[in-house]
């Protein structure tokens, strides 16, 4: 093999290896197509802009994220997820509570009552409940130590509900937690790279889920 050639082909797998960081379909490491339930994912417009379709190949999946929702405004629509008899529902939702300075202890009281109401009418669904994803709008720091408090309170209540908390947070923020370059087209919404690399770890906790029986 000659040595231009060699050049060559280590930039085509260079090019490669970028498209599957920086954007494009995620792997389909964890296709669901073996799998006959189906998923709600429940949240805000995090959730609502997300393709589900391309980032959880297979799995029946049906988007109830409205954007701009709070979690008050969540809990007020949970019935559209109880119509729908999933079994699984993923959650998604706190940070527009935190733009509009909705106090946490309202923020986590909402979603333990959205966990609440679904273990109520859906005694058999498995419940997901992601930690609010990082940002780099407005004062990044000083935002997101209060998402990462916000976090510690989600995980706690996840844990004290016998739900599964999925920790999207730490994957995609920088070493002094701010949203990684890239995951983002407007500092808030996750782009493609964003969503690729958010999906992985909420695909791996679906699986865990369906295993579970």
């Amino acid at each position: 093999m000659s040595a231009l050639y060699m050049r060559i082909l280590l930039v085509l797998l260079g090019l490669n290896m970028a498209t599957g960081i920086l954007g494009g379909a995620p792997s389909d490491t964890y296709d669901f197509s073996d799998w006959d339930g189906e998923a709600v994912f429940f949240g805000d417009s995090i959730t609502d802009y997300c393709d589900l379709e391309e980032y959880y190949p297979g799995l029946d999946a049906v988007n109830l994220g409205v954007a701009g929702n709070t979690t008050g405004d969540m809990l007020d629509r949970i019935q559209s997820v109880y119509d729908r008899e999933p079994d699984i529902v993923v959650i998604l939702g706190g940070v527009n509570d935190l733009y509009v300075d909705i106090p946490e202890d309202v923020i986590v009281s909402n979603l333990r009552a959205i966990i609440r109401g679904i273990q109520e009418h859906l005694p058999k669904a498995k419940i997901l409940v992601q930690s609010v994803y990082p940002v780099v709008e407005g004062s990044p720091l000083l935002f997101n130590r209060r998402i990462m408090t916000l976090n510690g309170r989600l995980e706690g209540a996840a844990f004290e509900l016998g739900c599964t908390y999925v920790d999207v947070f730490s994957t995609l923020r920088t070493e002094d937690g701010r949203l990684q370059d890239g995951y983002s087209y407007d500092g808030l919404h996750p782009s493609e790279a964003g969503y690729a690399a958010a999906c992985p770890v909420v695909a791996k906790a679906l699986r865990d889920a369906i295993e579970q029986g």
